[in-house]
Order: C-alpha cells, then sequence, then structure tokens
C-alpha cells in the first residue's frame, strides 16, 4: 500500500500529464485522458487488469444516463434547426424590437435555441443573424456578437441538457430538475451582465470586428472557408480545430421543411422536457407517499423519458406535421447524432479517471484533508474546475476533470445543496476562455478579430459571467440556508 504522500503526487503528476499531452503533445481529450488514467492505475500498483477494469466500469457507467441524455438532446437540437425552427425562434425574439431591446433579444434567442445544441453548431448558426442585426441597427459586429455568445455560455454553462450540467449532475447525484431551476435563478444575472453590460465596458475600447468577415460565411450565409486556428480542445463541443466540425454541421442544417414551424411548436418542443423534469421533481413534495401518481411522477421526472417525449414530440412538431416523412427524419436523426461522439468520448473518459481517482483511494485522502478546511464547498468547486478550465482550455474536460476531486468533499458539506455545486463547477468551467479552447478561435475568426482583440472581448465576457455565476451561486445558497 502506497503511501498517501505518494498517491498525492501521483495524482498531480497524472493531471499534469493530461495538461501537456493536450496543451503540448496536441492529443485529442479522449485519448489523453485515456493515457493518464491508465498510467495514474499502473503507478499505484493497481496491475493491468484492474486498471482496465476500473476504465472500463467508469467509462460506461459514466455514460449510462449522461450519453444517453446529451444525444437525445443532441437530435432534438438537429430537428430544431433542420425544420427552420431555430430561425423561427430568431426572428420572432429579435424581430423589429427598439435598438435598446436588441442585445437581450439576441442573448435570450442564443439560450433558447442553445439548449438541445452544441455550442459550435449554435454559434455558427446564429453568426448570420448577428450580421444582419447589425446592418439593421447599425452596430458594430460585436455589439450584437458578445450578447449572442453571452447568451450561449449562459445556456450550456447553467441549464440541462447542456453536457456539462449533465455530467456533472450524475458525478455528484443531485436532481436534473431542481439544477433546471437554480441554473434559471443564477443564469437570469449571468445573462444580463453578458448581454447588456458587459459590451457597454467595453464600447471604450472601440474594438468593432471586421466586417470581412462575412467572407466566411459564404455568399448566402451559408458554410464557406473553415476558420484557421490552432488545435486544440474546444468548450462544450466537438470540433478540435478551432471550428472545422461546427462549419461543416452548419452546411448541413439548411434543409428546411416542406412548412415553417409555429412559434408555439418551436418553444414547446424545447421547453418539454425541462418542464417534465421540474414537474417530476416538485410535485412529489406536494403530494402525499405512496399514490397511485407516485411512479407517473417518477418518469415525468426521469430526465431520459423526459428527453425521449421531446425527441418524439419534435418528430411530430417540426417533421410529420410539417410534412416531412420517416426518410427524412432519420437523416436528420443521423446528422444531429454526428457531432456529439466525439464528446461523449471525452465525458466518458472523465468518468474513468474520477473512477480512477477513486480507485487509488485519492478522493478519500483530498476528503480528509479538507474536513477542516473552511472554504465554502462552492468556491472550492468553482476555483477547481477554474484551474482546469485554464490550464485544460476545454470547459468538458475541466468539469471531467474536476469532479474527481470535488466529489469527495460533498460529504464533509451535506448542507449544501448539490446542485448549486454542480452550477459552481460549471460556471468555473467556463472562465478565460484562451488560446487552447476551439471556441476562442471560432470567435476570433467569425468576427475578424486579433488575438489580443478576442482576449480582451471573448476571453474577458466568459470570465465575467464566472465571476457573476459564483456570486450568483452564494447568493442562492444564502438564501435556501435561512429557509
Amino acid at each position: 500500500m502506497h503511501s498517501s504522500l505518494y498517491i498525492l503526487a501521483s495524482g498531480v503528476l497524472a493531471v499534469a500529464l493530461l495538461v501537456l499531452l493536450i496543451a503540448k503533445a496536441k492529443l485529442h481529450p479522449f485519448i489523453a485522458l485515456l493515457i493518464s488514467t491508465l498510467l495514474l492505475g499502473l503507478a499505484n500498483g493497481l496491475g493491468p487488469t484492474k486498471t482496465v477494469e476500473t476504465v472500463t466500469d467508469n467509462f460506461g457507467s459514466t455514460l449510462s444516463v449522461t450519453g444517453l441524455v446529451i444525444a437525445m438532446g443532441t437530435v432534438l437540437g438537429g430537428l430544431l434547426l433542420n425544420s427552420g425552427g431555430a430561425d423561427r425562434i430568431a426572428d420572432v425574439l429579435v424581430g423589429n424590437r427598439a435598438a435598446v431591446w436588441m442585445p437581450l433579444s439576441i442573448g435570450l434567442a442564443a439560450v433558447i435555441i442553445g439548449l438541445p445544441n452544441l455550442f459550435e453548431v449554435t454559434f455558427v448558426l446564429l453568426v448570420p443573424l448577428v450580421f444582419s442585426v447589425a446592418r439593421k441597427y447599425n452596430r458594430n459586429l460585436l455589439a450584437v456578437g458578445l450578447p449572442m455568445a453571452a447568451g450561449l455560455m449562459t445556456s450550456h454553462a447553467l441549464l440541462p441538457p447542456g453536457p456539462a450540467t449533465v455530467m456533472a449532475a450524475q458525478a455528484y447525484d443531485a436532481s436534473l430538475g431542481i439544477t433546471i431551476l437554480y441554473g434559471i435563478l443564477v443564469g437570469v444575472p449571468v445573462l444580463l451582465v453578458g448581454a447588456l453590460l458587459f459590451p457597454r465596458l467595453i464600447a471604450r475600447w472601440n474594438i468593432t470586428g471586421n466586417n470581412g468577415a462575412l467572407e466566411l460565411l459564404g455568399d448566402s450565409g451559408g458554410a464557406g472557408t473553415t476558420p484557421a486556428g490552432p488545435s486544440g480542445p474546444t468548450d462544450k463541443g466537438t470540433s478540435e480545430n478551432g471550428g472545422g466540425t461546427a462549419v461543416a454541421v452548419r452546411s448541413e442544417v439548411k434543409a428546411p421543411a416542406t412548412r415553417q414551424p409555429t412559434l408555439a411548436a418551436c418553444l414547446s418542443t424545447v421547453l418539454v422536457a425541462p418542464v417534465m423534469m421540474i414537474v417530476g421533481t416538485l410535485l412529489p413534495d406536494a403530494l402525499p407517499d405512496h399514490g397511485w401518481y407516485s411512479p407517473v411522477l417518477d418518469a415525468i421526472g426521469n430526465p431520459v423519458i423526459a428527453l425521449l417525449v421531446s425527441v418524439l414530440y419534435a418528430y411530430w412538431a417540426l417533421g410529420i406535421r410539417l410534412g416531412s416523412n420517416s426518410t427524412q427524419l432519420l437523416a436528420n436523426t443521423k446528422k444531429g447524432l454526428t457531432p456529439v461522439i466525439s464528446l461523449l468520448l471525452i465525458i466518458g473518459a472523465g468518468g474513468a479517471l474520477k473512477g480512477m481517482l477513486n480507485g487509488i483511494g485519492l478522493s478519500d485522502i483530498i476528503a480528509d484533508h479538507t474536513q477542516s478546511w473552511s472554504i465554502s464547498p462552492i468556491l472550492f468547486a468553482w476555483l477547481i474546475a477554474a484551474i482546469f478550465r485554464i490550464a485544460l482550455g476545454s470547459g468538458t474536460v475541466a468539469v471531467a476533470a474536476a469532479t474527481g476531486i470535488i466529489t469527495p468533499v460533498l460529504a464533509q458539506h451535506p448542507g449544501t445543496p448539490v446542485e448549486l455545486i454542480v452550477l459552481a463547477t460549471c460556471t468555473g468551467a467556463m472562465i478565460f476562455s484562451h488560446v487552447s479552447d476551439g471556441a476562442f478561435w471560432i470567435f476570433k475568426e467569425y468576427f475578424g478579430l486579433t488575438v489580443p482583440e478576442t482576449l480582451k472581448t471573448w476571453s474577458l465576457l466568459v470570465t465575467v459571467q464566472a465571476v457573476v455565476g459564483l456570486v450568483s451561486i452564494l447568493i442562492v445558497d444564502a438564501v435556501v440556508q435561512l429557509l
């Protein structure tokens, strides 16, 4: 049996190796996580068989629910895009409103459209809208682009079925219904600061973006030249080279259904699953136990069933009802699933790393050493995720790696709602997207910015949102403790 110091040191070295493999060797995060995890088990004497068993068991258990939820959420997003539903939501929310409401309108549209979609897919989808609105209101690109990006980050970091929130919720055994409710409360200030206040604060720097970047979209607003950027992990997405996958997806999602969907159909499709999970979580507390309705409420609140119902409803509301046939629906489903494959591999490998930390006893050591700490578990989770985010670049990988360290600490703070720990982890993983993050290069290229300008806009935006998110979570926690 190795000493606690040896186990702790091996864990630190495994994380350092992970950072080097991703940031320096440019390995795919899935491969880097797998190598680091296997070496960590071998270094701690588990042996080849036990090490591989630990990896495969935890890989599978991590994806048992998370994989299903994320995959169905992505299918739902693909149906929304292919049917023209996303365009319909954006058109109605932005519309012909007064210029003063423009930032909030486009930010809210990004939140709704981004709920079931991967970050890069939604970003590339909304870029033509940004250019159109900028021309309409005679604003520079960033005055519109920053609120859009703020809405996307709010959605992907705080609201299921975003990959980070689903993954963290499973790791902490948190309720997705409660996570959605807290996510909405925290998301309001995060969105308002990012969409309304932040663009005004940086206006004095006079960073406007380059309208020539519209060439990236092609003459018709579709996908054109792939933005260039160094290879690196993405934030909550699938592209590993600064936007290539996202642009490819953009070219595939423009085939409209026979008729355009109504706004009611679009919004109901997006909201069916969250409403079911909230109702299934809260209603049992207001009713007597063990009634005939208990199994029904359990089913309604289950995220897998809720997402499946949402997908089936989307098949009808955004497909069959608009004239699509079964062949078209099958094709749209395949398109929706393709971008998520890489993401699921990363999440599974992150779960394997978390399981290995438990298997070698590092989680117990962390729990013992942090028992006497006076630091809030919310702040602890936020800081750990932020460190991984800055080191690794990818928010998804940051959450996957951070949960293995944060989970054992939760037992020492039973009074803190685990759903707030989920949000703290995810907001910490938002902070300071930089040159090792694919989303950084997508933002830079599409808005025609230099690297320093991208750091002052995109990187600073997500950092401000991460800090506002932390403060909001601490306030919500204080209110919950009082109640």
